[in-house]
C-alpha cells in the first residue's frame, strides 16, 4: 500500500508537477486546488492520510488555517508547508520557528522526495523501511 499525500496548491503548474513528482516516487497523491477543497478531501477521504503538503499562501484558506482544521479531521496526518521565500519571509520564519516542516520554492524534483521521506520516516521509521 503506498503512501497517501494531499497536496494543496492554488497553481496549476505547481500542483500538477508536485503531484507527478510524487506519483511517479510512488506515493498515493490527492491533488487539491484551494484549501477549501483539500479539507474537503480531507472530510470524505476513508484511508489514513499521512502527509498534507500545501503552499503556505492560497486564496481563501491559508495553508496554516488548513493544517490546523485538516489536523482536526486526520490527527495522524503530518504537515509540510511549501513557499517562495521572497513571498512571504515572515509567514515562512514563523513556520520555521514553530518547528513545522517547510520547503522553499522552487525546488528540485529530488529534494521535494527527499524531505517528504525524510519527513514520513522521522514520524514513524517502518513506513518506508522497504522504500
Amino acid at each position: 500500500m503506498s503512501e497517501v499525500i494531499v497536496v494543496a496548491d492554488d497553481e496549476p503548474f505547481v500542483l500538477s508537477v508536485v503531484c507527478s513528482i510524487l506519483r511517479k516516487a510512488g506515493f498515493e497523491v490527492l491533488p487539491a486546488a484551494s484549501g477549501e477543497q483539500a479539507l474537503e478531501i480531507g472530510r470524505v477521504y476513508a484511508k489514513p492520510i499521512r502527509l498534507l503538503l500545501s503552499d503556505v499562501v492560497m486564496p481563501g484558506l491559508s495553508g496554516t488555517s488548513l493544517a490546523d482544521l485538516f489536523s482536526e479531521i486526520h490527527p495522524e496526518t503530518e504537515c509540510m508547508f511549501m513557499a517562495g521565500l521572497p513571498d512571504t519571509p515572515e509567514v515562512c520564519e514563523k513556520i520555521i520557528r514553530r518547528g513545522r516542516e517547510f520547503l522553499p520554492k522552487p525546488f528540485a524534483a529530488h529534494t521535494l522526495v527527499s524531505r517528504v521521506h525524510e519527513v514520513l520516516l522521522r514520524r514513524r521509521p517502518d513506513v518506508l523501511a522497504l522504500a
